[in-house]
């Protein structure tokens, strides 16, 4: 590749290995000793090390990426490479997500009480004036979960101050501490004990690469390489993506009510759809 671009996998049990990538550099986190922190832990500990390596391009993704994207390491490093010049890619598993939701709060309100409040009030203590997160529309050139980002030294150098802020503030602040850090607050179904500060992160990434203007690029499925799950949807999806692109780029409420009809529409039509994510 003409850029120098570094993709982590990370595992966090010796088994999980043979269910990594070859064109991906493992990342063991088999010690795991802030599993409350997920891979921002690691993002964390890896940061000064990688600016030393003067990559072009570096991210993190989970041993579970094949799995969740439907892509090999090889096609994720191939978009990089033929899309030249980004600050940020993203690899977004949740295709439904982003198509039906103006943005990942108003996803995560669903399933993590009050958690776009708790994003409001970070960025009030930060200085950022009159911003509401829930009224951001955020397109599949900004909208990733599962924090599938590979970016530049200008996206993680910015992100990881930005984000090391969420401790700074908790310090001054006992209630915002136990908002963002207090064992159970995500009511996260999958483990009852983790705190929002890991879904925070997921939600704060697409919000500060619209908050920054920073260059984003999100990779966009074809149908022949969507995962098998959203085969039957797909055109639905893509639709309704694309009219989320639609109404940025005119700035037009007109579209805006055309996709929030059509989102309603769809969900109404295919109750427990969301269940796919």
């Amino acid at each position: 590749m003409s850029t120098n671009t570094k993709i982590f996998q990370i595992y966090f049990k010796e088994e999980l290995k043979q269910h990594l990538d070859p064109e991906f550099t493992p990342l063991d986190n088999t010690a795991n000793p802030r599993p409350d922190l997920r891979e921002w832990y690691n993002w964390d500990q890896e940061h000064e090390g990688i600016l030393e390596q003067n990559l072009d391009y570096w991210g993190f993704v989970s041993w579970k990426f094949k799995e969740k994207t439907g892509l090999h390491g090889k096609q994720a490093l191939d978009f990089i490479e033929k899309n030249p010049g980004h600050d940020v890619y993203l690899f977004n598993p949740c295709i439904l997500n982003e198509a039906v939701f103006a943005n990942n709060w108003e996803q995560g309100d669903l399933h993590h009480p009050n958690i776009s409040g708790i994003g409001n009030d970070f960025l009030k203590k930060l200085g950022y004036k009159d911003v509401d997160v829930k009224l951001m529309m955020l397109d599949r050139s900004r909208t990733v979960f599962a924090n599938y980002v590979i970016g530049n030294r200008k996206f993680w150098s910015g992100f990881m101050d930005f984000s090391r802020k969420l401790f700074t503030e908790a310090e001054k602040d006992s209630t915002f501490n136990e908002d963002v850090f207090g064992e159970g607050k995500s009511q996260y179904a999958f483990d009852k004990t983790l705190p929002n500060f890991t879904f925070l992160i997921e939600r704060l990434i697409p919000t500060y690469l619209e908050l920054e203007e920073l260059d984003s690029i999100g990779y966009t499925h074809t149908h022949d390489t969507v995962p098998d799950k959203y085969r039957p949807i797909f055109d639905e999806i893509i639709a309704l993506s694309n009219l989320k692109i639609a109404i940025n780029d005119y700035e037009s409420d007109e579209l805006y009510d055309i996709w929030n009809y059509f989102r309603h529409a769809f969900l109404q039509r295919n109750p427990g759809i969301l269940g796919l994510e």
